[in-house]
């Protein structure tokens, strides 16, 4: 699939990391959610909360939805039909139908895990990589992943993930809340990817 040169490959969406904030944002840059596969890597949300929040803004889920579930030490994942809250080791390529449950969540227990968190998203990207359709990424959030890890570790991590991304012709966003980051902090961050967007938090209409 040919890339357009004038579309960024990862994005920093700078707003609240609500998800009920920050999916509209996400809905109008996929533009058409069955013709993608979306990867959520989530530190504040389970996969069922996420798919309910999608199905009510997007209308429609991707056609492939994959979730690394990241800190689920007291999280229950059995909604997401795992046996057990380890990482799962080959995300299925199937196509679910709109009534199914969420495929089974990746699990990283440990937040500050990122070695771990990294082999999960490469697994579904490359369980993807040649589908016909955009793989999509989506960072949920880099403000939480900041509570587990240094602000160097953190770029290090959006720096290998983005080209991990970009190797699959993909696209990838990452959430931060401005208002808890010094300035400094978000510049670090910022020269890691190819564009900074402010996430709109009002509701859409």
């Amino acid at each position: 699939m040919a890339r357009s040169q004038s579309s960024p490959s990862n994005t920093l969406l700078e707003g609240p990391v609500s998800p009920e904030d920050v999916t509209p944002e996400v809905c109008d840059v996929l533009g058409r959610p069955a013709e993608t596969n979306l990867l959520v890597i989530s530190y504040s949300d389970d996969p069922d909360a996420w798919l309910r929040n999608w199905r009510r803004t997007a209308g429609e889920r991707p056609a492939e939805f994959g979730f690394v579930n990241v800190g689920v030490t007291t999280r229950s994942t059995a909604s997401a039909s795992s046996p057990s809250s380890t990482c799962r080791s080959a995300p299925t390529a199937r196509s679910p139908s709109p009534d199914d449950t969420l495929p089974v969540a990746a699990a990283v227990s440990d937040p500050a895990d990122l070695a771990t968190v990294g082999v999960r998203a490469s697994e579904y990207l490359e369980t993807w990589r040649e589908e016909d359709r955009r793989s999509v990424v989506l960072l949920d959030s880099l403000t939480a992943l900041l509570d587990a890890v240094a602000l160097e570790r953190a770029a290090r991590f959006v720096h290998l993930l983005g080209g991990r991304i970009e190797s699959v012709d993909g696209r990838g966003y990452f959430l931060a809340d401005p208002a808890d980051h010094d300035d400094a902090a978000l510049g670090v961050l910022r020269e890691h990817v190819d564009s900074v967007v402010t996430a709109d938090s009002s509701p859409p209409t």
